[in-house]
């Protein structure tokens, strides 16, 4: 049996439903519910995570394809060896190939600062590993500041996240 209050005891407020806690009315801006529904979204999205990793590998094999196009382009003496032409031509061919495949899910600017930035690195690994270049202090952190900006592109996308 309830009894109502009396005067010395004041009535109490209602508990809230379970579901109304988390209820936010329309248009209303909760940053943390926000927050938190995109970091879920992000975390458990793993609809797209298989296509996302194969741009990605497509996108690796355009750089490899790339440096190996644009080595062979330096080791074909202006044109005059047949060999390197060969494999440049096919070097190309895999880049450009692979990179429109990657381009399918992953938005140009962050595909193409990634397949330059490392690119460019490879290359001058390339360079100076097979070719019998010198690569200067300044040469070095430039390729370095290359990196990281590239990493920084990657790490600030939005295309890991299924947006476009």
């Amino acid at each position: 049996m309830s009894f109502p209050p009396s005067p010395a005891q004041p009535a109490r407020a209602a508990a809230p439903a379970e579901d109304e806690v988390f209820q936010v009315e329309p248009g209303v801006h909760e940053p943390l519910a926000d927050l938190a529904r995109e970091a879920g979204a992000r975390l458990h999205d793993a609809r797209h995570a298989r296509r996302r990793w194969a741009a990605w590998l497509m996108l690796a094999v355009a750089i490899v394809g790339g440096a190996i196009g644009t080595s062979a382009l330096a080791a074909s003496a202006g044109f005059t060896r047949m060999g390197p032409i060969a494999l440049m031509a096919a070097g190309y061919g895999v880049c450009f190939v692979a990179l429109t495949r990657a381009l399918r899910v992953i938005p140009i600017s962050v595909a193409y600062a990634v397949w330059s930035g490392v690119g460019i690195a490879l290359v001058s690994a390339i360079g100076w590993l097979w070719l019998g270049q010198q690569l200067n202090r300044g040469e070095l952190l430039g390729i370095a500041l290359i990196l990281a900006g590239t990493v920084v592109i990657q790490l600030f996308s939005r295309c890991h996240d299924g947006s476009r």
